[in-house]
């Protein structure tokens, strides 16, 4: 796993009432924008996000006892013989403890260790865009990408557990453009269908007279898109998968 580093934090000059009405004055031009794609300009910083993750029943359970025999590995890890520190001086004994997280952080990052659920979610999700294909620069996606509501054609429905997650921003940016991109043409399409058919439910299994053919084609739409949802639970299974295999996972980045 790729460990994270301590962040910097970039802050204004502008003190917190005037960065608010900053923020606020954005807002504002951005919603009486006309109606066109408005690109997002990304700024690329180490950190991590939070991810909202709904997940099928059971899911939850697994986590928690992979996770608690994980923790129990970095224990064992950590209380290895070599770092003992019985006998030395203050100074040998704070080299002992920098090459002890040192050594933890290498083996997070060779996937040999995943004692926390970010870190599990992270490895599957990179696994997942790599299954895919889709693990590569993508452009910026509009705001529309990012609005609050599911997709046109998502079909996140039906998972009942929910998990929450802080997954590094360039992996979420990634897979949130990656999805978007291999989407916008059947999204496109299914706004263009609920225009042309607004008495047809999709959730239904029948249409009015004459319509029953649009169901179908909704389907067909709906099959081309993908929802960061179904990222983050494919992620999330591959992570599991990932945490019982006896060999452990190979790096997926540089």
């Amino acid at each position: 796993m790729k460990v994270s580093h301590p962040c910097i934090v970039y802050r204004t000059a502008l003190g917190p009432h005037a960065e608010t009405a900053l923020l606020s004055h954005v807002r504002f031009r951005l919603d009486n924008l006309q109606a066109k794609p408005v690109m997002m300009s990304v700024v690329r910083t180490k950190g991590t996000v939070p991810v909202t993750a709904r997940l099928p029943y059971g899911t939850r359970v697994k986590l928690r006892q992979l996770l608690r025999n994980e923790k129990c590995r970095c224990k064992e890890l950590a209380d290895d013989e070599q770092w003992n520190l019985a006998g030395l001086s203050r100074f040998e004994a704070t080299a002992v403890r920098a090459a002890r997280r040192l050594e933890l952080s290498t083996v997070r990052e060779r996937g040999e260790l995943l004692d926390s659920v970010d870190r599990l979610a992270a490895l599957g999700v990179r696994y997942e865009l790599q299954s895919r294909g889709w693990d590569c620069s993508w452009p910026d996606y509009p705001e529309e990408a990012r609005g609050p509501g599911r997709w046109p054609g998502s079909r996140d429905g039906g998972f009942p557990e929910k998990l929450s997650l802080r997954l590094p921003s360039d992996l979420e940016h990634q897979v949130r453009a990656a999805c978007w991109h291999t989407s916008v043409d059947a999204i496109t399409s299914l706004l263009d269908w609920r225009d042309r058919y607004p008495q047809v439910v999709p959730r239904r299994r029948w249409a009015p007279a004459g319509q029953e053919s649009a169901l179908e084609t909704y389907r067909q739409l709906a099959d081309r898109v993908t929802t960061t949802g179904e990222i983050w639970r494919a992620g999330i299974q591959r992570g599991i998968d990932a945490c019982c295999a006896p060999e452990p996972c190979p790096r997926l980045w540089p």
